[in-house]
């Protein structure tokens, strides 16, 4: 997301969980982790889906894995970028390797986010977040997470994979983010688990939950949730998330993908989110890539809550 939130995922398969389907609501426990029932507006530390894709927080990845799913360094400069003539401008891309817009120094030497129009933006923050869910296995490893803080923005900004050779290592910011990122526990977390396709495959829309839903931070505050719905600005993108638990405003973002790109629904929940009153669920999607290597990403975007769920 747009602001300093925290999540993890794991790599299992949903079928290694096969039988906790039924669990979603009832489960204590998985992998001998005693699972929290959600308390106020609080997500529990892990909760399992319908169909048995686990939903784990950052400290169950950590314990049960020994892994990190994020990070969050800022850096305040760009290295020169050699495909660009050596000026500090390098693409921003989603999970899909599909254009998204630049970042870049201007005159002044300060960040600007600039859109796929060429529209920029005074960008305030750029956090390294760590590895995401990519389609491809290089770009996985090379390329970070940005989450890039720009307030004129539409939604405050974006979330977009960048070279990790744009980071400035020369800056003391720099080195110390470049440093996070090559050595995150565990080398990152990676895609989600994978699941068996339940329903027909569609074109991803839009979710639209906002102003419809909200989010509470971890103090209880209400936020919005413009960040989960489509970014015009920046190739029509969404958010997935491989983790949506015990967090402060809903997942964190492990990829990007366009509107219209190719899923099929595998996963839901049986109640709608806490942190959200009730006003969000989640859905979980096999996303198709086109590409033979890793033809499909998972990860869970958000929905306004069915009626039909609210105050189960």
């Amino acid at each position: 997301m747009t602001r300093p939130i925290a999540a993890l995922l794991i790599v299992v398969t949903a079928g290694a969980i096969a039988g906790a389907a039924s669990a979603a609501t009832t489960s204590t426990r998985f992998e001998g982790r005693t699972c929290t029932p959600p308390k106020g507006h609080k997500i529990a530390d892990c909760r399992v889906g319908r169909h048995g894709t686990p939903d784990l927080s950052r400290a169950a990845w950590r314990a049960l894995r020994n892994a990190e799913v994020t990070i969050s360094k800022k850096f305040d400069a760009l290295a020169p970028n050699p495909a660009a003539g050596g000026a500090r401008s390098w693409p921003l891309i989603d999970s899909l390797a599909q254009p998204m817009g630049r970042l870049e120094t201007d005159e002044a030497g300060r960040l600007e986010l600039i859109s796929l129009k060429g529209t920029a933006y005074r960008a305030t923050t750029v956090n390294v977040r760590g590895h995401g869910c990519a389609a491809s296995a290089d770009q996985s490893n090379r390329f970070f997470l940005a989450q890039i803080i720009a307030g004129k923005a539409n939604g405050g900004g974006t979330q977009a994979f960048l070279d990790s050779a744009a980071i400035d290592r020369s800056t003391p910011f720099g080195a110390v983010a470049f440093d996070a990122f090559a050595n995150q526990r565990g080398g990152g977390t990676g895609c989600g688990p994978s699941g068996r396709e339940l329903g027909k495959v569609r074109k991803l829309a839009n979710p639209n939950v906002h102003p419809f839903a909200h989010a509470r931070l971890s103090n209880g505050a209400i936020n919005d949730v413009k960040e989960y719905d489509s970014k015009p600005a920046f190739g029509n993108i969404l958010y997935f998330m491989t983790n949506t638990t015990s967090v402060s405003v809903g997942g964190v973002t492990r990829g990007m993908v366009r509107v219209g790109t190719r899923v099929a629904k595998v996963d839901t929940f049986a109640r709608c989110d806490p942190s959200s009153d009730g006003t969000l669920t989640w859905n979980y999607w096999s996303i198709r890539t086109g590409v033979a290597a890793r033809p499909r990403l998972y990860g869970w975007i958000p929905a306004r809550c069915p009626a039909r769920l609210r105050g189960r």
